[in-house]
């Protein structure tokens, strides 16, 4: 007690200052509330193509819970093969008896002592035979671990394909958004003209009212374009893990703003050189296959555990108390070894009901196999049809984009000078509003199907954010980029991409 009134004595004079000198050193911060209707400052994150790539391989949550895996597959494997290695245990004992439980009757008297006694010791055990069951399963554990990086390598190349699919279907729509505000000003500008004239009564009223039907008919794919940009920024945020402001403006914007424009950088695919890739390179195929190695090295396990007998080992050295002597420090110590041997004769028929378990999974695996294969094959063959299907449809459409415009200027020039008719030039607005539609739409389904040939092959085919390239009108013909590619032949730019 004498102790501790000093101390809390010192305590109570030495924390007063303390915390005086904790309020000097930090200056207080006040915190006012937010005013009525304000919302915190939230910035987007401008990122081109392969930065969101890499965002989403840091970040990603699938990718993430992978490279988990990844580790506990590493440490299943440590665990397994720790039984092919030696163990060293120390072990001890101490026991203690009370008099009053013992004693020896000596002559007319009771006698009775306590008893102490103790031993140490160090053991080392090593499994010496088990014919090769330990050695499979350590095997099996091995692939187990290999097979699962393959898994992470199909996680993010499937993470990949889903934020270029994104990417691209923000891009697409922005340019689609930019369309339709080209048709709905040139429809404006028609129903302005269509009014202009009825007032001046060279026109019918049928004229303005058809113009603006016109109008009014072309805001749903507006509407339909911004929303599916909206649509696609939420999903691309989803996969780069990131979160949208809970508070923020009505007029919010994503967390990622993509930039860029949508590529388009034709290639000249080998159909045969693409499926071989595929076979070999495809890394969910390739842990297909090692699932049949897994259960081949778990069936010559079971076998050797079954019918092989099993032969440990151990040795060590042992300190043990005296016990001719009732002193409580003599001891006795020296070395001792023991071979322990084990062979089951008969376990019930357990070994065989393993067995064809193991049988089955491994005709599984096989089964597993085969269909997995036929499956990349497919998704190749079904890449390559939409490729050749959107390059020709961005080719028919490109020449036909510059048509649609010089008809539209046509027919303009026609009805001002009163040789054509209104209905002219609505269908030559729709035309080029359609036309541009067309070989957007063909732009994208290009790079969406050549990234699902590169995910298909686990090829890469060529750079994914090019430069932009010049107008036909340059001086300087467009450079052939460098691509490296193992399944394709040929990249050409076509002109005035």
């Amino acid at each position: 007690m004498n102790f501790r009134v000093p101390n809390l004595v010192l305590l109570l004079v030495v924390s007063p200052v303390g915390l005086w000198a904790q309020e000097t050193k930090e200056s207080p911060q006040l915190s006012l509330p937010m005013a009525e209707g304000a919302v915190p400052e939230f910035k987007s994150r401008k990122l081109d193509l392969a930065q969101c790539v890499a965002l989403a391989l840091e970040q990603n949550t699938e990718i993430r819970r992978a490279k988990e895996e990844v580790k506990r597959k590493e440490g299943v494997a440590i665990e397994v093969r720790a039984q092919l290695l030696p163990k060293v245990t120390a072990n001890g004992l101490f026991e203690y008896q009370n008099k009053s439980l013992s004693g020896v009757l000596v002559n007319s008297g009771f006698l009775s002592a306590d008893e102490m006694n103790w031993t140490a010791g160090v053991r080392v055990t090593q499994l010496l035979f088990d014919g090769g069951a330990g050695l499979s399963r350590t095997r099996a554990a091995r692939i187990a671990q290999s097979q699962s990086v393959l898994l992470l390598q199909n996680t993010v190349d499937e993470v990949m394909l889903q934020v270029r699919r994104t990417v691209y279907t923000v891009l697409v729509n922005r340019s689609l958004i930019d369309v339709q505000d080209e048709a709905v000003r040139l429809r404006e500008q028609q129903l302005s003209l269509q009014q202009k004239k009825f007032k001046a009564g060279t026109v019918t009223k049928f004229n303005v009212l058809t113009a603006d039907v016109e109008l009014a008919n072309t805001m749903p794919q507006l509407i339909r374009a911004r929303n599916n940009k909206r649509v696609a920024e939420v999903q691309l945020a989803r996969i780069l893990a990131m979160d949208y402001p809970i508070e923020q403006p009505d007029d919010w914007l994503p967390p990622v703003e993509v930039v860029g424009d949508l590529p388009y950088q034709p290639i000249s695919v080998n159909l045969d050189t693409s499926l071989i890739n595929a076979v070999n390179n495809r890394p969910d195929l390739r842990a297909t296959k090692d699932e049949l190695r897994v259960q081949q090295e778990l069936i010559k396990a079971a076998k050797a555990d079954a019918f092989i007998p099993k032969i440990v080992g151990s040795g060590g050295y042992d300190v043990i108390q005296n016990p001719s002597s009732s002193s409580f420090t003599q001891s006795l110590d020296g070395p001792v070894a023991n071979i322990t041997g084990t062979w089951t004769l008969f376990d019930g028929m357990q070994t065989t009901g393993r067995l064809e378990q193991l049988k089955a999974q491994y005709a599984a695996a096989e089964v597993a196999v085969e269909e997995k294969r036929r499956l990349v094959e497919s998704e190749v063959r079904d890449a390559v049809v939409k490729m050749e299907e959107a390059q020709e449809l961005v080719i028919s459409q490109q020449k036909n984009v510059e048509q649609a415009r010089e008809s539209l200027r046509l027919a303009e020039a026609r009805f001002n000078v009163g040789a054509g008719i209104q209905l002219d030039i609505i269908n030559a607005q729709s035309n080029l509003t359609q036309a541009r539609y067309n070989e957007l739409q063909g732009r994208y389904d290009y790079n969406v199907a050549l990234a699902l040939l590169e995910r298909a092959t686990a090829s890469p085919f060529g750079p994914k954010n090019p430069p932009p390239v010049p107008k036909p009108s340059a001086s300087v013909a467009p450079p052939k980029p460098k691509v490296n590619m193992q399944a394709s032949t040929d990249v050409k730019l076509q002109s005035g991409q």
